[in-house]
C-alpha cells in the first residue's frame, strides 16, 4: 500500500528563545499512515508556542501582535500608547509584511482586507471593543489638524495596567525577532501623517494603489 501523510497534532519537547526547556502541545503535524513517522515544520512549532502563551494569558493568538505593537517603545516614544488608530492599522499591516518575508505566518495575525483607507486588519474594531470590555485598553477621541488644516477626530489607544501586565509578559516570553520587527515598524510608521502613510504604501505595495484612495484618519 502506498504510504500517505495525514494531518495530526503532536507534543514537542523543545527550548524557548532563551534556551529554557518547554513543552509545546497541539503542534500541527503530518503523520505517515504506513510507518507512523511524524513530520513537523518549525513554523508550526512556533505558532503552537504562541497559541499556548496566548491561552495561558487569557487572550486570543491574534491578540499577541496587536498588544505587542501597542506596547513597543522605540526611542522616546510613549510605551503602551498609540495616538491615532490609523497608526495601529498601518503598523499592523507593515508588521505582517515584515514578518511574512522572513518568518512566514509563524505569528498569528488578523486577516488584512483592502479598503478605501488602505489595507486594514479585518477584525480590529471588534478586537479593540473586546480589549476595552476586558479592561486591557482604554480609548478616547483626540483632535488634530490634517494636511489642509482641517480638524479631524481620531481614536487614541492606551494600555491599562492589566493590559500592560499582559503585554509585558508577552514581551518577556516572545522571541527577540518579533519584538525587533515591532520596534522597527513603529519607529518607521508611527511618526508619519496619513498622507505619508498612503504614499509609502503606494510606493512599496503598488497593488494597493487602486483600492487605497482615501487617507486613513481613524
Amino acid at each position: 500500500m502506498e504510504s500517505r501523510w495525514i494531518e495530526t497534532e503532536t507534543t514537542i519537547d523543545t527550548v524557548d528563545w532563551r534556551g529554557e526547556p518547554i513543552q509545546v502541545t497541539r503542534v500541527k503535524a503530518l503523520q505517515n499512515q504506513k510507518t507512523g513517522e511524524i513530520l513537523v515544520y518549525p513554523s508550526e512549532v512556533a505558532k503552537a508556542e504562541i497559541n499556548q502563551i496566548a491561552e495561558e494569558l487569557g487572550i486570543c493568538p491574534t491578540d499577541v501582535g496587536t498588544l505587542l505593537m501597542i506596547l513597543a517603545k522605540p526611542g522616546n516614544f510613549n510605551e503602551g500608547d498609540v495616538f491615532y488608530k490609523y497608526h495601529l492599522q498601518k503598523m499592523m499591516f507593515y508588521m505582517w509584511k515584515s514578518l511574512s518575508r522572513v518568518y512566514g505566518d509563524s505569528l498569528p495575525l488578523d486577516q488584512f482586507i483592502p479598503a478605501e483607507n488602505g489595507p486594514v486588519p479585518e477584525h480590529l474594531d471588534s478586537d479593540l471593543q473586546r480589549f476595552e470590555e476586558k479592561k486591557l485598553i482604554r480609548t478616547r477621541s483626540e483632535k488634530w489638524k490634517d494636511a489642509t488644516n482641517k480638524i479631524v477626530t481620531s481614536k487614541r489607544i492606551m494600555l491599562t495596567e492589566e493590559g500592560k501586565r499582559i503585554a509585558d509578559e508577552l514581551w518577556r516570553r516572545l522571541p527577540d525577532p518579533y519584538k525587533e520587527i515591532a520596534l522597527s515598524v513603529k519607529k518607521r510608521i508611527y511618526p508619519l501623517s496619513p498622507d505619508r502613510v498612503r504614499e509609502l504604501v503606494h510606493k512599496e505595495f503598488p497593488e494597493y494603489k487602486n483600492s487605497y484612495i482615501k487617507n486613513d484618519i481613524e
